[in-house]
Parts: C-alpha cells; structure tokens; sequence
C-alpha cells in the first residue's frame, strides 16, 4: 500500500496537469457543496416564511374556529347584509322536483342548443343531465365557472350559495361579472347572466353564507351532486362533514395556488390525493372526524412555485380591516388557479 502511495506521489510530482486535474475536481466539489448549502438554507428560509405567511392549516383548525364563529354568527344577524339582500333579491326556491315547463318552440330551440352535447352524451345520458339538480357552493372564481359549464351542460336546476358581492378583483377571475356588477351580490350576477342562456333554467340565488347551522336548509330539496367551490377550510370541512354524514354526493375544489398546469389536475378520493397542501390539511381533519374516504375531489398533482400573499396597498395597510369582506376576513389570497379548476 505504502509503495503504490509513493508511486502516486512521484507521478504526481512529475506530471503538473494531472495536479492541475486534481485540483480542479476538488475545488468543483468544494464549489458544489457550497451551493447546495446555500440552497438549500434558502430554500429553508423560504418555507419557513411561506408558513408564517400562511398559517399551519393542518395545527390551527380549531384556533381558526374559535376566531371565526363569533364572526361568521354575527354576518348571519346581521339584517344589513344577509336578510337586506335577501329582500332586495328574493330567490326562487329550486329543488329536484322543481316542474321546467317549456312551449314547443322554446323546447325546439333547447335541443337545437344541446345538440352537440346529445352526440357527446347519447340522448339518454343528457336526459339525465337534463333532470338533474345541482347545488354550487360558493360562486367566486371556481363557483361561477362550474355553475357556467353546468348550465351549458344541460343541467337546468341549479342552487348557488354565497354570501359574498364582486369587487374590481373578481373580475379577472370570475365566469360572467362585469364592472358594473361590482357591488352586486355574485350569485345574483349568475342568475342574471344565465337567463341570457337558458331562460327557462330554474336558478336558486342564495345570498348567504355556508354555516353547519344553514346547511340542513341550503343542501335541502334532494340534490344529485353538491359541488364544493368554497375557499375558506374551516367551512369547507363543516359542508364535507355534512355531506359525508348525510349521504350526498359531492365533489371538492382543493388547492391550486402558483400552480398552471392543467394537465395535472386530476379527479380522486380525498384520501389519494398527494402533493397538494390543502388536499393534505383536509385529509387530516376529516381524518380526525372519521372520515378516510369517500369524498370526490379536484386537485392538482403539480408543485406550486413559489408562494406568497398578494401585498396590500399602502392605503390598505393603514387601514386593512376597511377592505375585509367582513371582519377579521381575508383581505389578500394567494393567487390560484381559477377557472382550469372549474
């Protein structure tokens, strides 16, 4: 061993570019090291700044429940929001049993109108469609979309629940509003646009706000499918439990901000989901709830780059609360995938 050293050390020392080799390789690997060091504290550092940004969605269920529910409570008293609108806007009560009546010319010119979806479905699948009844909670930049593709679909009864109005922001995201809809409760703004569409379609506008103490009553009328659009966990969680335990068929949005690609978006139980946080902190309350499977989801399997919360204006960091939806609410989003989703 000790002679082979030598005979190293002395072809070494005669041979200046097999030291220069040598030197080379290890200030590459000396390079190397260095700079996944650095990466990844990096990439530490910027995780740890994203979950201070974020919140621990799996941890702070319950800490979130107990901030929110004197709060969402005191929206549902409250007459000059939820019962003021519901006044002005007085919805039409849809169910599955909802009776469509249509003249002759009116059912030729539908059918002329879902003709490609009848070569698509066969004539008995969009019959069903046809009769079917669908629930849409939440009518923002998923909701909207999946009420738009439902009624072009053939489905023709359909309940929209959501509290909220459109604001200059839902505009670059939301299916049908318009600037001079901003202010106009979102459901409204559907049910208005749809009757442009399919002005027979039985729509259910609910300007509410999702609660397990409504749920009985918005998830009433014996619906086919409910379709979960809501961007709040905590209410999210509350209308999947419900679902679950009340055997209706429903299908969820999950997570999708920084993420573009479509392709990634896939269809399975909440319980296969993977590489989706917000799939993830569901998962593990509904766990917690007893509930492993038999929940549909939309997720994507994508990587989100890197995250952060839309800044505030300055005028709105002196004064952030003013530009909540209501109190102690989110004011920024991350940015999310929209419509792809829906």
């Amino acid at each position: 061993m000790a002679s082979k050293l030598e005979e190293l050390t002395t072809f070494l020392s005669k041979n200046n570019n097999a030291q220069l080799a040598i030197v080379a390789a290890a200030a590459s690997v000396a390079t190397l090291v260095t700079v996944f060091s650095i990466q990844g504290v990096q990439r530490k550092r910027r995780v740890r700044k994203l979950k201070e940004e974020l919140g621990d969605f799996s941890d702070g269920i319950e800490n979130m429940n107990q901030k929110f529910e004197p709060m969402l409570s005191s929206y549902d008293r409250d007459p000059s929001v939820s019962e003021l609108f519901q006044k002005e806007y007085p919805n039409r009560i849809v169910d599955k049993k909802s009776v469509i009546n249509l003249q002759s010319d009116e059912k030729e010119l539908f059918s002329e109108q879902l003709a490609r979806n009848k070569v698509f479905f066969g004539e008995e699948g969009l019959e069903k469609i046809m009769n079917s009844f669908v629930i849409v909670v939440g009518a923002g930049g998923v909701g909207s979309w999946a009420v738009m593709m439902l009624l072009r679909s053939g489905v023709q009864r359909i309940r929209i629940i959501d509290f909220d109005q459109v604001t200059l922001s839902s505009l670059n995201r939301h299916a049908v509003a318009s600037r001079s809809d901003v202010g106009t409760p979102k459901t409204v703004v559907l049910q208005q646009y749809i009757q442009n569409i399919v002005p027979h379609a039985l729509i259910d506008a609910r300007v509410e706000l999702f609660s397990i103490d409504n749920a009985s009553e918005l998830l009433s009328g014996n619906p086919d499918y409910v379709i979960d659009c809501i961007d709040n966990i905590t209410t999210k969680l509350d209308l999947l439990k419900y679902c679950y335990d009340n055997n209706l068929r429903v299908i969820s949005s999950m997570g999708s901000g920084m993420k573009s690609d479509p392709s990634r978006i896939q269809i399975a139980d909440i319980g296969n989901t993977f590489e989706d946080p917000l799939s993830r902190s569901v998962r593990r309350q509904l766990k917690k709830m007893g509930i492993e499977q038999g929940i549909e989801v939309v997720y994507s399997t994508e990587k989100p780059g890197k995250v952060q919360l839309l800044p505030l204006s300055e005028s709105q960091e002196e004064s952030a609360e003013e530009f909540a939806v209501l109190p102690d609410f989110r004011v920024r989003i991350v940015p999310v995938l929209g419509k792809y989703l829906a």
